[in-house]
């Protein structure tokens, strides 16, 4: 008998080459036709505003972009200074292109159009986000950590819960990737790939498995080759257009945190979860993961080999050895990742 569940995630993701140019029509069916972009710096030095208006030179629609600035923070002063800004100019929609300021300033900004500038002065006060806000779209450039996409978001002291504040639409396009340092890249890749294993295993919702399944695939497919990979675009500038050959296992990457993010709204008392990287060494996250899973009998422990090497080894490891195989892939899946840590982690328990 299947327990009961419940599994919120109104998102819908866009993956591919050509996801950013289905954006005009994924708007017009959420009704919008007036989209106000928040972007950083380091998307426009590398011409994603100006791709992002490419995707709509044939649609009906127009874009206002507002680009922050270093010293732009999400405070009451600068979130009610855009908040005008988007209603005199009568816009309907945001898009949030980039990774971590863009994307929080976009969430907050999204709740005060919805609740009013009021919730600036009594944000403290509001006990929940009941109702839908306006159309959010998510436009990743760079590995983060799962936030963006997730059902939380922080404001000053206050953290918002609501599956209304999770974006409407996420487009990961390799066309959209920045040069990203490798320890970046490491650590995304890491806590998705630690999250979306433990969520795998322990969670009895029947729909986290297809999304933590495709998590694990996506960092086992890319991780690897793009670290080895890291000098192969010698003209890569950082935070610049990623190269040519690395811009799609990166998107991959990008893809993994996503599922990251959802998995984080569904699934409650992760442990790697609550690992703070780049504090926590990529090492130690895997080796918590290896940790709880040892002596667990779970069912879904047998099953982890499957995303974690192939349809035949899986085929050809008998069931009672597979807990213990997938608790290997993981092993040696450390030991491959060994010489990418940082030198802090040899120190760390595996």
């Amino acid at each position: 008998m299947i327990p009961s569940f419940q599994f919120s995630c109104p998102t819908k993701t866009a993956f591919g080459a050509h996801a950013l140019y289905h954006l005009p029509f994924d708007l017009a069916g959420m009704d919008a036709c007036k989209a106000f972009v928040i972007t950083d710096k380091q998307a426009c030095e590398a011409q994603l505003d100006l791709q992002l208006s490419q995707a709509f030179k044939d649609s009906d629609m127009s874009l206002g972009i507002a680009t922050l600035t270093d010293t732009d923070e999400l405070n009451a002063d600068f979130i009610e200074k855009i908040y005008h800004l988007f209603t005199e100019k009568g816009y309907d929609s945001i898009i949030a292109l980039g990774t971590g300021k863009a994307v929080q300033i976009a969430r907050v900004l999204n709740m005060v159009l919805s609740l009013g500038p009021e919730f600036l002065r009594h944000f403290k006060e509001i006990q929940d986000i009941k109702a839908p806000l306006l159309p959010l779209v998510f436009i990743p450039n760079l590995p983060a950590d799962g936030r963006e996409s997730s059902m939380e978001t922080l404001f000053q002291d206050r953290t918002f819960v609501s599956p209304f504040l999770m974006p409407d639409l996420v487009v990961i396009s390799p066309d959209t990737m920045l040069s990203a340092p490798d320890d970046i890249i490491l650590n995304s890749a890491l806590s998705s790939f630690a999250i979306c294993c433990e969520a795998f295993v322990f969670s009895d919702n029947p729909l986290v498995r297809p999304y933590a399944d495709l998590g694990i695939r996506l960092i086992m497919d890319s991780l690897l080759p793009l670290l080895r990979d890291i000098d192969l675009d010698k003209k890569e500038i950082l935070y610049g257009k990623a190269g040519k050959k690395r811009k799609d296992p990166l998107s991959r990457i990008v893809h993994a945190a996503v599922i990251s993010g959802y998995m984080k709204s569904n699934v409650s008392d992760m442990k790697t979860a609550k690992k703070s990287l780049p504090r926590d060494m990529p090492r130690d996250i895997l080796g918590e993961l290896i940790h709880i899973f040892e002596g667990n009998s779970s069912p879904y422990l047998t099953r982890l080999l499957l995303p974690l090497t192939d349809q035949d080894q899986y085929s050809a490891t008998p069931e009672i050895q597979r807990p213990e195989a997938a608790i290997h892939a993981i092993q040696d899946f450390i030991n491959e990742l060994s010489v990418f840590f940082p030198k802090e982690a040899s120190n760390g328990n595996t």
